[in-house]
């Protein structure tokens, strides 16, 4: 429940009509309005959702918001604010400072959704727990996420994503984070930052609004670490494998599925088993452990919650289907994260495919990583490559010319759908990733159904 007097408060708007004195949620989808609802219409690229004010009004929305002063409906309660998006973001931030909870928010190039899973995990041992869901990680998702909070919650852990400047800064001054951390900096979105420096630059904005009293979790080995460590106004915890850092990962052992490693900190030394191989992997559950450390979690719940964690869909799913083997991470990639997946490819017996598709949002640098990555899957481990899209066929000529024989080119994924069925062996394990757009999640089902 939120009232008209607290909308206006937060957001400087002017009631223009209407007696509604409270609302029962907030909703930016006229599709999903509920009874008592305050509507807020976003505008974007392809749509204004002014369009569906008489439409929330008609599903028994109690009110809206408008930037518009004409075409304003003749009943229900609306509301007149400059932005609509600003608006929702001044709503969202004033109903959060109801709570006292703590907030952890996550940001880097990759690795933040697996993180953002382990912490959850690790502060659910401890009690209830908000996290972002699905990819409710932007200017949209962040705020509706926040609108959910209840006071059964005792911690909060929100995943804050960005394509170029400005967009992490406006997230933190939202959630306003106790504990702000940055996995890594790499090329993801280098098409809209240019350099690795302005990603750098970006990611840094989750620290803006901390106060002396809050935390940052950083990287150690991470180059930037340095320059995102003179951006932090309170204390900071770091972590690694390879540099000195608050909390390292020691004795690292990989077995199939899994890893296993100590947890070794000031104040403790704790071995973990986590339901995920790669290098990588272990970063993540380093930034998680840190983050709980610094949140005063004991050393058990922390094993028991990085144990006990469950990836969200589409990262890294391990799939058995009848015979074969697939490693279903068909969420996103970027460079780095390609890289990290094919090197846990190779440790899969007997026989290993990778299917990948094109990498987006890379900008100048777009050809040379995919050669890149056709380079090391040459270089690897790896008997066969399915490559899907324009852009991947630089990764296959790459992998060809670097002599990876067994060389696939799709141009679609249904073409790259008959190529695999033509070459699958029984006990294959089969790598499906690629960029959000090219919904590869389509070849991971239609294999399922062959398997």
């Amino acid at each position: 429940m939120i009232t008209l007097k607290e909308i206006l408060s937060a957001t400087g708007g002017i009631l223009k009509q209407g007696r509604a004195s409270s609302f029962s949620g907030v909703s930016t989808d006229s599709r999903n309005i509920k009874k008592g609802n305050l509507f807020i219409p976003i505008k974007g690229e392809r749509f204004d959702g002014h369009k569906f004010i008489g439409s929330a009004l008609k599903k028994r929305a109690s009110g809206a918001l408008t930037s518009k002063r004409s075409d304003l409906p003749e009943d229900g309660t609306i509301i007149f604010v400059k932005d609509t998006l600003k608006a929702f973001h001044q709503i969202a931030k004033a109903y959060k400072e109801r709570f006292l909870v703590p907030f952890i928010c996550i940001t880097g190039s990759s690795g933040k959704t697996t993180t953002k899973d382990m912490l959850a995990s690790i502060l659910s041992v401890s009690g209830k727990t908000l996290k972002t869901e699905e990819n409710f990680n932007n200017e949209i998702g962040v705020p509706k996420t926040l609108l959910t909070l209840n006071k059964t919650y005792k911690y909060a852990v929100i995943e804050l994503a960005m394509q170029g400047l400005g967009e992490i800064e406006e997230l933190a001054w939202i959630t306003q984070p106790n504990v702000a951390v940055i996995t890594n900096i790499g090329s993801a979105h280098i098409g809209y930052l240019k350099s690795e420096e302005n990603i750098a630059k970006a990611k840094s904005e989750i620290l803006k609004f901390q106060k002396k009293k809050d935390i940052a979790i950083l990287p150690a080995d991470d180059k930037y670490f340095n320059y995102l460590k003179k951006k932090t106004k309170g204390k900071v915890v770091s972590f690694g494998i390879d540099s000195p850092a608050e909390v390292k990962a020691k004795e690292i052992r990989f077995r199939g599925d899994s890893a296993s490693f100590f947890i070794e900190t000031r104040a403790f030394h704790v071995r973990v088993d986590i339901p995920l191989p790669g290098k990588h992997n272990i970063y993540d559950a380093l930034a998680a452990a840190a983050s709980a450390y610094a949140l005063g979690i004991a050393p058990s719940n922390i094993k028991r919650g990085l144990e006990k964690f469950k990836l969200s869909s589409k990262r890294l799913n391990i799939v058995y289907s009848k015979n074969i083997r697939m490693i279903d991470d068909t969420y996103n990639a970027n460079p780095d994260s390609m890289a990290a997946s094919l090197s846990i490819l190779e440790n899969y017996p007997p026989r290993r495919i990778a299917v990948l598709g094109d990498m987006f949002e890379l900008g100048k640098i777009a050809r040379i990583s995919h050669e890149n990555i056709g380079k090391l899957a040459a270089n690897l481990n790896i008997e066969a490559l399915v490559t899907v899209g324009k852009l991947s066929e630089y990764t296959a000529k790459s992998a060809a010319s670097n002599g990876l024989r067994n060389v696939h080119i799709a141009r679609s994924n249904n073409e790259a759908i008959k190529i695999i069925k033509n070459i699958l062996k029984p006990d294959d394990t089969i790598l499906i990733k690629g960029s959000r757009g090219m919904h590869m999640e389509e070849i991971v089902k239609r294999l399922k159904r062959h398997a």
